[in-house]
């Protein structure tokens, strides 16, 4: 039998903080060779007057389980009244061949996105960090708040959006949760006014915010939202000053603009990544003092995979989701 588990499912099955271990164990094995990951496969069908989206192939495997993630990011969606971003993770017995289960992409994706920064800001934000800026009012913004609330006894939460409405939206979401106390910005720099962690969770093509925006020393950035060798959310002049971790070495070479744009631009080299992650949680040096750190996050399959995989034997124990025949 194969088991559809919609997002409001995933979402009640599991969350954030039971999301941790299982990152960590992903961001581990895929840094020391012992998952496996293939490259991400990019389809980009042509689209209405030059307007392109496209889809995202993503297969991983570990510890007995296989999944293949499909991800579409088309910017007609809306026409629809659909999400930007949509999409599926197949979930497969990798011993027996079994296809097990299909799960709501968007929902995993935001669990384990937030959960992976929650352990590189864990890492890399400094003990007494207090104030937390955010860039960003979408989905991303919105579990990144979730993930983050209770890391660090914040005296602020500040947060800018484009979009007035988004950012209220989120704030009466966030307390409907228990975060109480955010304030909304006029601009990124009175967002980001004395932040000592700062999240950019946009959609943006071009830098969200300038680097004086961002105190010189101390500060902790997480670069979530960028995605593509053409698009970045920070300034070449602060990335220039940061030391810098990812979740890919060779995604990041390859598909982050943040980074991608400056080494092109020669105002950084590849030595200013100084770990992956999963190199940090295994024991590689992270924060050293006060410099400015970076953690670019692009996601990994492996991390949905491993959730997918937790997720699903939570749903067969709560029997929720839906059982079909299959074949």
């Amino acid at each position: 039998m194969l088991r559809i588990i919609n997002g409001e499912a995933v979402r009640s099955l599991y969350s954030i903080e039971d999301a941790i271990p299982a990152m960590e164990q992903a961001m581990v094995s895929f840094s020391d060779g012992s998952a496996y990951q293939h490259p991400r496969i990019t389809v980009e069908p042509p689209g209405a007057d030059g307007e392109r989206g496209m889809v995202l192939l993503m297969p991983a495997a570990a510890s007995g389980s296989l999944g293949l993630k499909l991800l579409s990011m088309f910017p007609r969606a809306a026409e629809k009244g659909l999400a930007s971003v949509q999409g599926l993770i197949v979930l497969v017995d990798a011993v027996h061949g079994e296809p097990l289960a299909v799960l709501d992409g968007v929902s995993v994706t935001e669990i384990r996105t937030a959960a992976v920064t929650a352990l590189a800001t864990d890492r890399l934000a400094r003990p007494d960090a207090a104030n937390l800026g955010i860039i960003g009012a979408g989905v991303q913004a919105r579990g990144h708040l979730r993930g983050l609330a209770g890391l660090r006894p914040w005296k602020s939460i500040r947060l800018f959006s484009r979009t007035r409405d988004r950012a209220e939206d989120l704030v009466r979401w966030a307390a409907e949760e228990g975060v109480d106390g955010i304030e909304i910005a006029s601009s990124p720099t009175e967002a980001l006014r004395d932040a000592d962690v700062v999240c950019t969770v946009t959609s943006a093509c071009s830098p969200v915010l300038a680097d004086s925006d961002v105190a010189a020393e101390g500060v902790h950035v997480n670069a979530i939202g960028a995605f593509g060798p053409r698009c970045r959310e920070l300034p070449p002049e602060l990335v220039a000053r940061a030391r810098i971790f990812v979740d890919s070495r060779q995604s990041a070479l390859t598909e982050a603009g943040d980074l991608m744009l400056p080494l092109a631009d020669g105002v950084i080299t590849e030595d200013a990544i100084v770990a992956e992650l999963g190199e940090l949680l295994a024991g590689a040096p992270g924060r050293v003092g006060d410099e400015l750190t970076v953690f670019e996050s692009l996601g990994l399959p492996i991390q949905d995979t491993l959730a997918c995989d937790a997720i699903y034997r939570r749903a067969v124990e709560a029997g929720a989701g839906v059982e079909i025949s299959f074949p």
